[in-house]
């Protein structure tokens, strides 16, 4: 029984580690072994770039933030070359896929060489994960305009104005979270398809027949296994808010900026040429339409979801792709205004 249990450790051990040879380049052999260490992790593990330009008075400045999820468990130096100056150095190396490394275990009080390296990598992974949440954590970046749809109701020398707006998440945005989540974090495990297609063809079959035996139900519940409660923050993504959730990933920090407040603020304005007239401010309340707050034992309901109530371990955010939050807005204006081309235009307000 013992040997079983090893070798299912070792098992788990290797499903989080991948063995790849890859060459580095460098001006030293120390800098081209660093260069071939990051791109074995970037080939198993994958990278995440985010840049961010500003501008301060006349000088422009750009940042540029890179994570590669992974841990070098070994590697072996193959061979170096050095030709004109340039060193190639090309190793074997296992790569650990493990990204978040927040909960380390050890044997003993003794802190040994491999957990030093997991408490350093993890330290790093925290940081640079940091970085690059708060470089996307931009409302900004986040949420779209939309006017839908426009009404005009004359009354002789004023004229209002009946504005249908919606907010949703720009589409590059919603994208460039997922990946960031996909690269950086590890993923939560929500269930097999097969045990969500179990409770929905149980829910269906109860539905035409009240009589049936929970056979269906009995079985889904069986392969039911409960997640651990961890305290790490999530990101689920979702298709609306009347789905259920696809995917879960560990991401360490709050989207704080984009979902820390429901509500949005944005400011109206008819756009004439060179004049412009403003409305002044629209508060939205975003409530569940574009994301969801979750924590540690809240149970949310959806309504199409195989599995409608689902339970969450961790603290986070559900973020739904096709959400939108929609508000009427009205406004009276005089008529003289109107009688120009123009735009409507709502733009939120910055620090809104």
């Amino acid at each position: 029984m013992r040997w079983l249990l090893l070798a299912t450790a070792l098992l788990c051990q290797n499903l989080q580690a991948e063995e790849v040879t890859v060459t580095g380049y460098g001006s030293t052999v120390d800098v081209a072994l660093q260069n071939a260490k990051t791109a074995a992790v970037e080939q198993v593990a994958g990278t995440f770039i985010t840049g961010k330009s500003t501008l301060d008075g006349d000088q422009y400045r750009s940042r540029t933030d890179q994570y590669n999820g992974g841990l070098i468990k070994r590697h072996e130096i193959l061979s170096t070359i050095e030709q004109d100056g340039l060193f190639a150095v090309r190793i074997q190396a296992d790569v650990d896929t493990d990204k978040v490394n927040s909960v380390i275990e050890s044997n003993g009080a003794e802190i040994t060489a491999p957990v030093a390296d997991r408490i350093e990598k993890s330290r790093d992974d925290f940081e640079k994960t940091k970085r690059i949440i708060e470089a996307l954590d931009d409302p900004a970046q986040a949420f779209a305009v939309q006017v839908k749809n426009v009404t005009y109701r004359n009354q002789g020398d004023l004229t209002k104005i009946i504005a249908q707006i919606e907010i949703i998440y720009s589409p590059k945005w919603y994208d460039d979270v997922h990946l960031m989540a996909k690269t950086i974090g590890r993923e939560i495990d929500t269930g097999a398809w097969w045990r969500e297609a179990l409770w929905g063809l149980a829910a269906l079959s109860a539905a035409f027949n009240p009589a049936l035996p929970g056979t269906l139900f009995s079985i889904a519940r069986q392969a039911e296994v409960k997640p651990k409660s961890i305290p790490e923050y999530i990101a689920c993504f979702g298709k609306d808010n009347g789905w259920g959730v696809d995917e879960c990933y560990e991401i360490r920090h709050p989207l704080s900026r984009t979902t820390g407040s429901s509500e949005i603020k944005l400011v109206g304005r008819l756009i004439q040429g060179d004049e412009v007239l403003n409305f002044g401010e629209v508060t939205i309340y975003t409530a569940e339409e574009l994301f969801m707050s979750v924590w540690d034992g809240r149970k949310a309901y959806f309504q199409k979801s195989a599995r409608p109530n689902r339970s969450f371990h961790n603290p986070g955010i559900v973020l739904f792709r096709k959400g939108a939050a929609t508000v009427m807005y009205e406004i009276t204006v005089p008529t003289e205004k109107l009688k120009h081309n123009g735009r409507l235009e709502f733009a939120e307000l910055q620090g809104g």
